[in-house]
């Protein structure tokens, strides 16, 4: 079992942030196994065609060795609600060599390495089980350290995400900025102690600790607070540890499946609507802009603004600046007509 230490005074001083490095990790395991994300099958097939896999074996390598615990300094904890891509990378390929010994040998039980085993390593005649670290780890570590294993993470992370995230990240943004928009609000209502139990059913708060169910033991004082971070990708809660009382708890995002699903109208074409109108009402039901709508339903830009016009001019749709962005947004009125229009008929 993992258990928080954080009791509702520190609870107040917790956070939610969004990361490209926490949703990049977190795809990773699904593009390993993905049978935790059904509905990111799409996304699935496309980055398996995109990444060339000797590109990325050292990151893989990292995720993917059969042990519970993934090294956390893939993943730094942000100090700061949305977190600039490269400074991310940049935390990564900084991480001080010792902890990475450390995190390592957290995940593959390892020693030094010893030369004569890698040398065998490198013939082909398989590992020592004296150092049973993947080849492709073992070959950076002897040829740099730590600080050159750093560098190839934060490179490969790079390759990643371009390859297989960057596409997807606005409409992955806009599920998990929503989903902290929704936990704000009702945190505001209840206090944000009371939000935390309610993330997942795995995780519990009796009022000076958060636990969480995993067949393995860890206590930590976080101090600090909590670090939150919804994910798209995440079926279960996942944590990464920071600095000495550092703790993120990932949680999996309201909606998620909602970032890759596909367009539908609802009613029919008859309806005072229309199929269209109707088509990116309905896709409102988390807010996107009318670049994504138009790459959604496959309809110019110049198309989807006319038609979210009408739509705000019925009092349908609102719209609000989120950064350089304008995302629209269903109203209450939109939903009670869609309601009406979805109900089967008497």
């Amino acid at each position: 079992m993992l258990t928080f230490h954080v009791d509702a005074d520190r609870l107040t001083r917790s956070r939610f942030v969004l990361s490209r490095l926490v949703e990049l990790t977190n795809s990773l395991e699904v593009l390993i196994r993905p049978d935790r994300a059904p509905y990111a099958s799409r996304w699935v097939d496309q980055a398996r065609r995109r990444l060339d896999p000797s590109g990325v074996d050292v990151l893989f390598a990292l995720v993917d060795h059969g042990s519970w615990y993934v090294p956390d300094f893939l993943v730094p904890i942000p100090d700061s609600y949305e977190p600039n891509f490269d400074d991310e990378l940049a935390a990564v390929a900084t991480t001080p060599p010792e902890l990475v010994r450390f995190q390592l040998e957290m995940a593959f039980r390892i020693g030094p390495p010893p030369p004569a085993a890698l040398r065998r390593s490198r013939a082909g005649s398989g590992h020592d089980p004296r150092w049973p670290l993947p080849l492709a780890l073992a070959e950076v570590l002897s040829s740099g350290g730590e600080s050159a294993l750093t560098a190839r993470v934060a490179e490969q992370l790079a390759r990643c995400w371009s390859a297989a995230m960057a596409e997807s990240w606005p409409a992955m943004r806009r599920v998990l900025d929503e989903d902290v928009r929704q936990q704000a609000a009702l945190a505001s209502q209840v206090g944000f102690a009371e939000i935390v139990g309610s993330l997942h059913p795995q995780l519990e708060w009796d009022g000076t600790k958060v636990t969480l169910q995993l067949p393995y033991d860890v206590n930590v004082d976080a101090t600090p607070g909590l670090v939150l971070t919804p994910s798209v990708f995440l079926h279960r809660p996942a944590v990464w540890l920071g600095l000495p009382g550092q703790v993120m708890v990932g949680f999996p995002a309201r909606g998620r499946g909602k970032v890759w699903s596909t367009p539908e109208p609802v009613g029919s074409e008859g309806t005072v609507l229309g199929f269209r109108r109707s088509a990116i009402l309905a896709d409102l039901d988390v807010p996107r802009s009318t670049t994504e709508l138009a790459t959604r339903h496959g309809l110019s830009p110049a198309t989807v603004s006319y038609h979210l016009s009408r739509l705000r001019q019925s009092g349908l749709v609102a719209r609000r600046q989120d950064g350089h962005s304008v995302l629209y947004e269903r109203t209450g009125r939109a939903v009670d007509l869609l309601t009406a229009l979805d109900r089967p008929s008497p």
